[in-house]
């Protein structure tokens, strides 16, 4: 009889990581599914989470029809998830050129958050909504974005998140809002924390030896060398100052403004823009 080691409960992300890394996405893909799927999973409270996975990481390009299938599915064995099921479905039609479903689908999600308590709404949804939204229809992106704002100031969220959503909202044709330049202009400082401080050991130092210049040397050629050589590392960024916005920063509109959901971050982590920079927490 065979030991019982050998029976231990299957360690999804493990083995999701092993499948993807020997380059087999498609079998890391099915796995992923059938665990979706499979009865044992029902009322199990990750299940969102990996339903995020599967259409972030595990679907690629031609494989939405696929996800759509098990999402179809899950949402049928799981009627409590239906309403979470549609920013995702919403996504992946969106993704294949079909629309007007996809903005079916919000619309309905959006009804279905309108009618909760403030505190049970999922935040979350508008900005990722209105990114999903924006090319189709900017205005219904617009009125997700100041349904986003307005959640988030009641909830008292931080300044970060506020001008986010802000910005992204000016994007898509919506004026700078009173009420968000007065709760941004009352929004603390924010602190940063105490570190406690490392005592390091006296260590005797070494004599500072300093390297004389070439005889002859032009000084200020030299200063004027190591300056460009310095701009020229340096990588271009935007900063959006207090109460700028991205148009005043970027007035050249050379960087595109908002990355597509799925496009890779602009700022280089090699991930895409909503799980990164796009995030709206």
């Amino acid at each position: 009889m065979l030991p019982d080691h050998l029976f231990q409960p299957l360690d999804l992300d493990r083995a999701l990581d092993r499948a993807y890394d020997r380059g087999e996405e498609r079998a890391a893909w099915e796995l992923l599914a059938g665990a979706l799927l499979d009865p044992r999973a029902r009322g199990d409270v990750s299940l969102r989470a990996y339903v995020e996975v599967l259409v972030d990481e595990y679907t690629l390009d031609g494989w939405e029809r696929d996800t759509l299938g098990v999402l179809g599915d899950l949402a049928d064995a799981e009627p409590g998830l239906r309403g979470a099921l549609r920013l995702p479905m919403a996504e992946l039609h969106a993704q294949v050129g079909e629309d007007e479903t996809a903005l079916r689908l919000l619309r309905s999600r959006q009804r279905e958050l309108a009618g909760l308590p403030t505190g049970e709404r999922d935040e979350e949804f508008y900005p990722a909504a209105a990114m999903v939204a924006g090319t189709a229809d900017p205005g219904f992106a617009k009125a997700l974005l100041d349904e986003g704002l307005t959640l988030a100031m009641d909830l008292g969220r931080p300044e970060a998140t506020v001008r986010y959503l802000s910005l992204l909202r000016n994007r898509f044709g919506g004026p700078q809002d009173p009420e968000v330049t007065a709760y941004l202009a009352g929004a603390p400082e924010p602190k940063e924390p105490e570190r406690p401080r490392t005592v390091q050991p006296e260590v005797a130092r070494k004599p500072t030896v300093r390297l004389p210049y070439p005889p002859g040397a032009d000084l200020k050629a030299l200063e004027k060398g190591f300056r460009e050589a310095d701009l020229e590392a340096r990588v271009a960024v935007v900063r959006i100052t207090s109460g700028g916005s991205v148009e005043q920063a970027d007035p050249g509109d050379d960087i595109a403004w908002p990355p597509g959901r799925n496009d890779p971050c602009w700022c280089g982590a090699e991930r895409k823009y909503k799980k990164c920079c796009g995030s709206p927490v």
